[in-house]
């Protein structure tokens, strides 16, 4: 089994955790790590891109915004370690992560696979969401108005702060904030809830995973930005359309048997 190895590099926990990681992988298999890790710990490194082609599973290190930059170039299972504060998304915690290494080596564990958004502005591609769209306003105090298309139908028209598409795992981030429903990732489905909507009528709503969905803004003063993941941010203009479907990519994740609604109860009620 050939291994990549991506931390956050600037948290000195993270880094000297991966270190240990790298040093007792190195002993087993083959490692890539990745040039940022890498620099900072005084060794070669690759691109996520290279790694992403090479190897079998990519150990990350981090929170799950760690985890998520790592999901926007890699296809591969992720084996997450949390060194963040929540790290829903992650698998296990630093003491046990040499113990869940030795189960990825042996190949005792499940992939689980979940959907994530393919993201298009003005007809260019933009990188994948593995958990969510935003469009706000750039202006704070000033509210949004918004056209949602699915399929090119309308279904509604939003006023308020600015607008969440989601994925189901996605739906405990952001979302779940705002009000809108806890979707399990088995769920095939995306959900657009408003944010801080003016109308009382304007609640979350769950569409298939199959259709697409349109976004636009309809007020002609006012422009918005976009984030994907809440990583990337794009200016958006009234003219500008932002069209949303599955993507062809999926996020992959080591698991050792832990269930979605185990993370839930452990994770978000405590």
């Amino acid at each position: 089994m050939k291994c990549g190895l991506y931390c956050r590099s600037n948290a000195k926990y993270a880094l000297r955790l991966s270190k240990e990681i790298y040093s007792f992988l190195k002993k087993e298999e083959e490692v890539l790590a990745e040039k940022g890790f890498a620099k900072a710990a005084g060794l070669e490194g690759v691109s996520l891109k290279q790694i992403n082609k090479e190897v079998d599973v990519v150990a990350v290190v981090g929170g799950d915004g760690t985890l998520l930059r790592a999901l926007q170039e890699i296809d591969r299972p992720l084996f997450a370690v949390n060194t963040g504060e929540l790290g829903f998304l992650t698998e296990v915690e630093p003491k046990y992560v040499f113990e869940g290494l030795k189960r990825v080596l042996e190949g005792k564990y499940q992939i689980e696979e979940r959907i994530k958004l393919k993201v298009m502005l003005d007809k260019k591609r933009l990188q994948d969401a593995a958990n969510e769209v935003t469009l706000h306003s750039t202006q704070t105090t000033r509210i949004l108005d918004l056209e949602v298309k699915v399929e090119g139908e309308l279904a509604e028209k939003i006023k308020g702060d600015g607008l969440i598409v989601a994925t189901p795992t996605g739906s405990t981030g952001y979302a779940l904030s705002v009000g809108a429903p806890v979707v399990d990732p088995g769920v095939d489905a995306f959900i657009i809830a408003p944010i801080a909507p003016f109308r009382l009528s304007s609640r979350p709503f769950v569409v298939p995973s199959s259709k697409k969905i349109q976004l636009q803004i309809s007020h002609p003063s006012l422009n918005a930005q976009l984030a994907v993941d809440d990583i990337q941010r794009y200016d958006i203009k009234r003219e500008s359309e932002v069209v949303l479907t599955k993507s062809e990519r999926k996020a992959r994740f080591v698991r050792f048997g832990s269930s979605f609604y185990q993370r839930v109860r452990h994770k978000l009620t405590r």
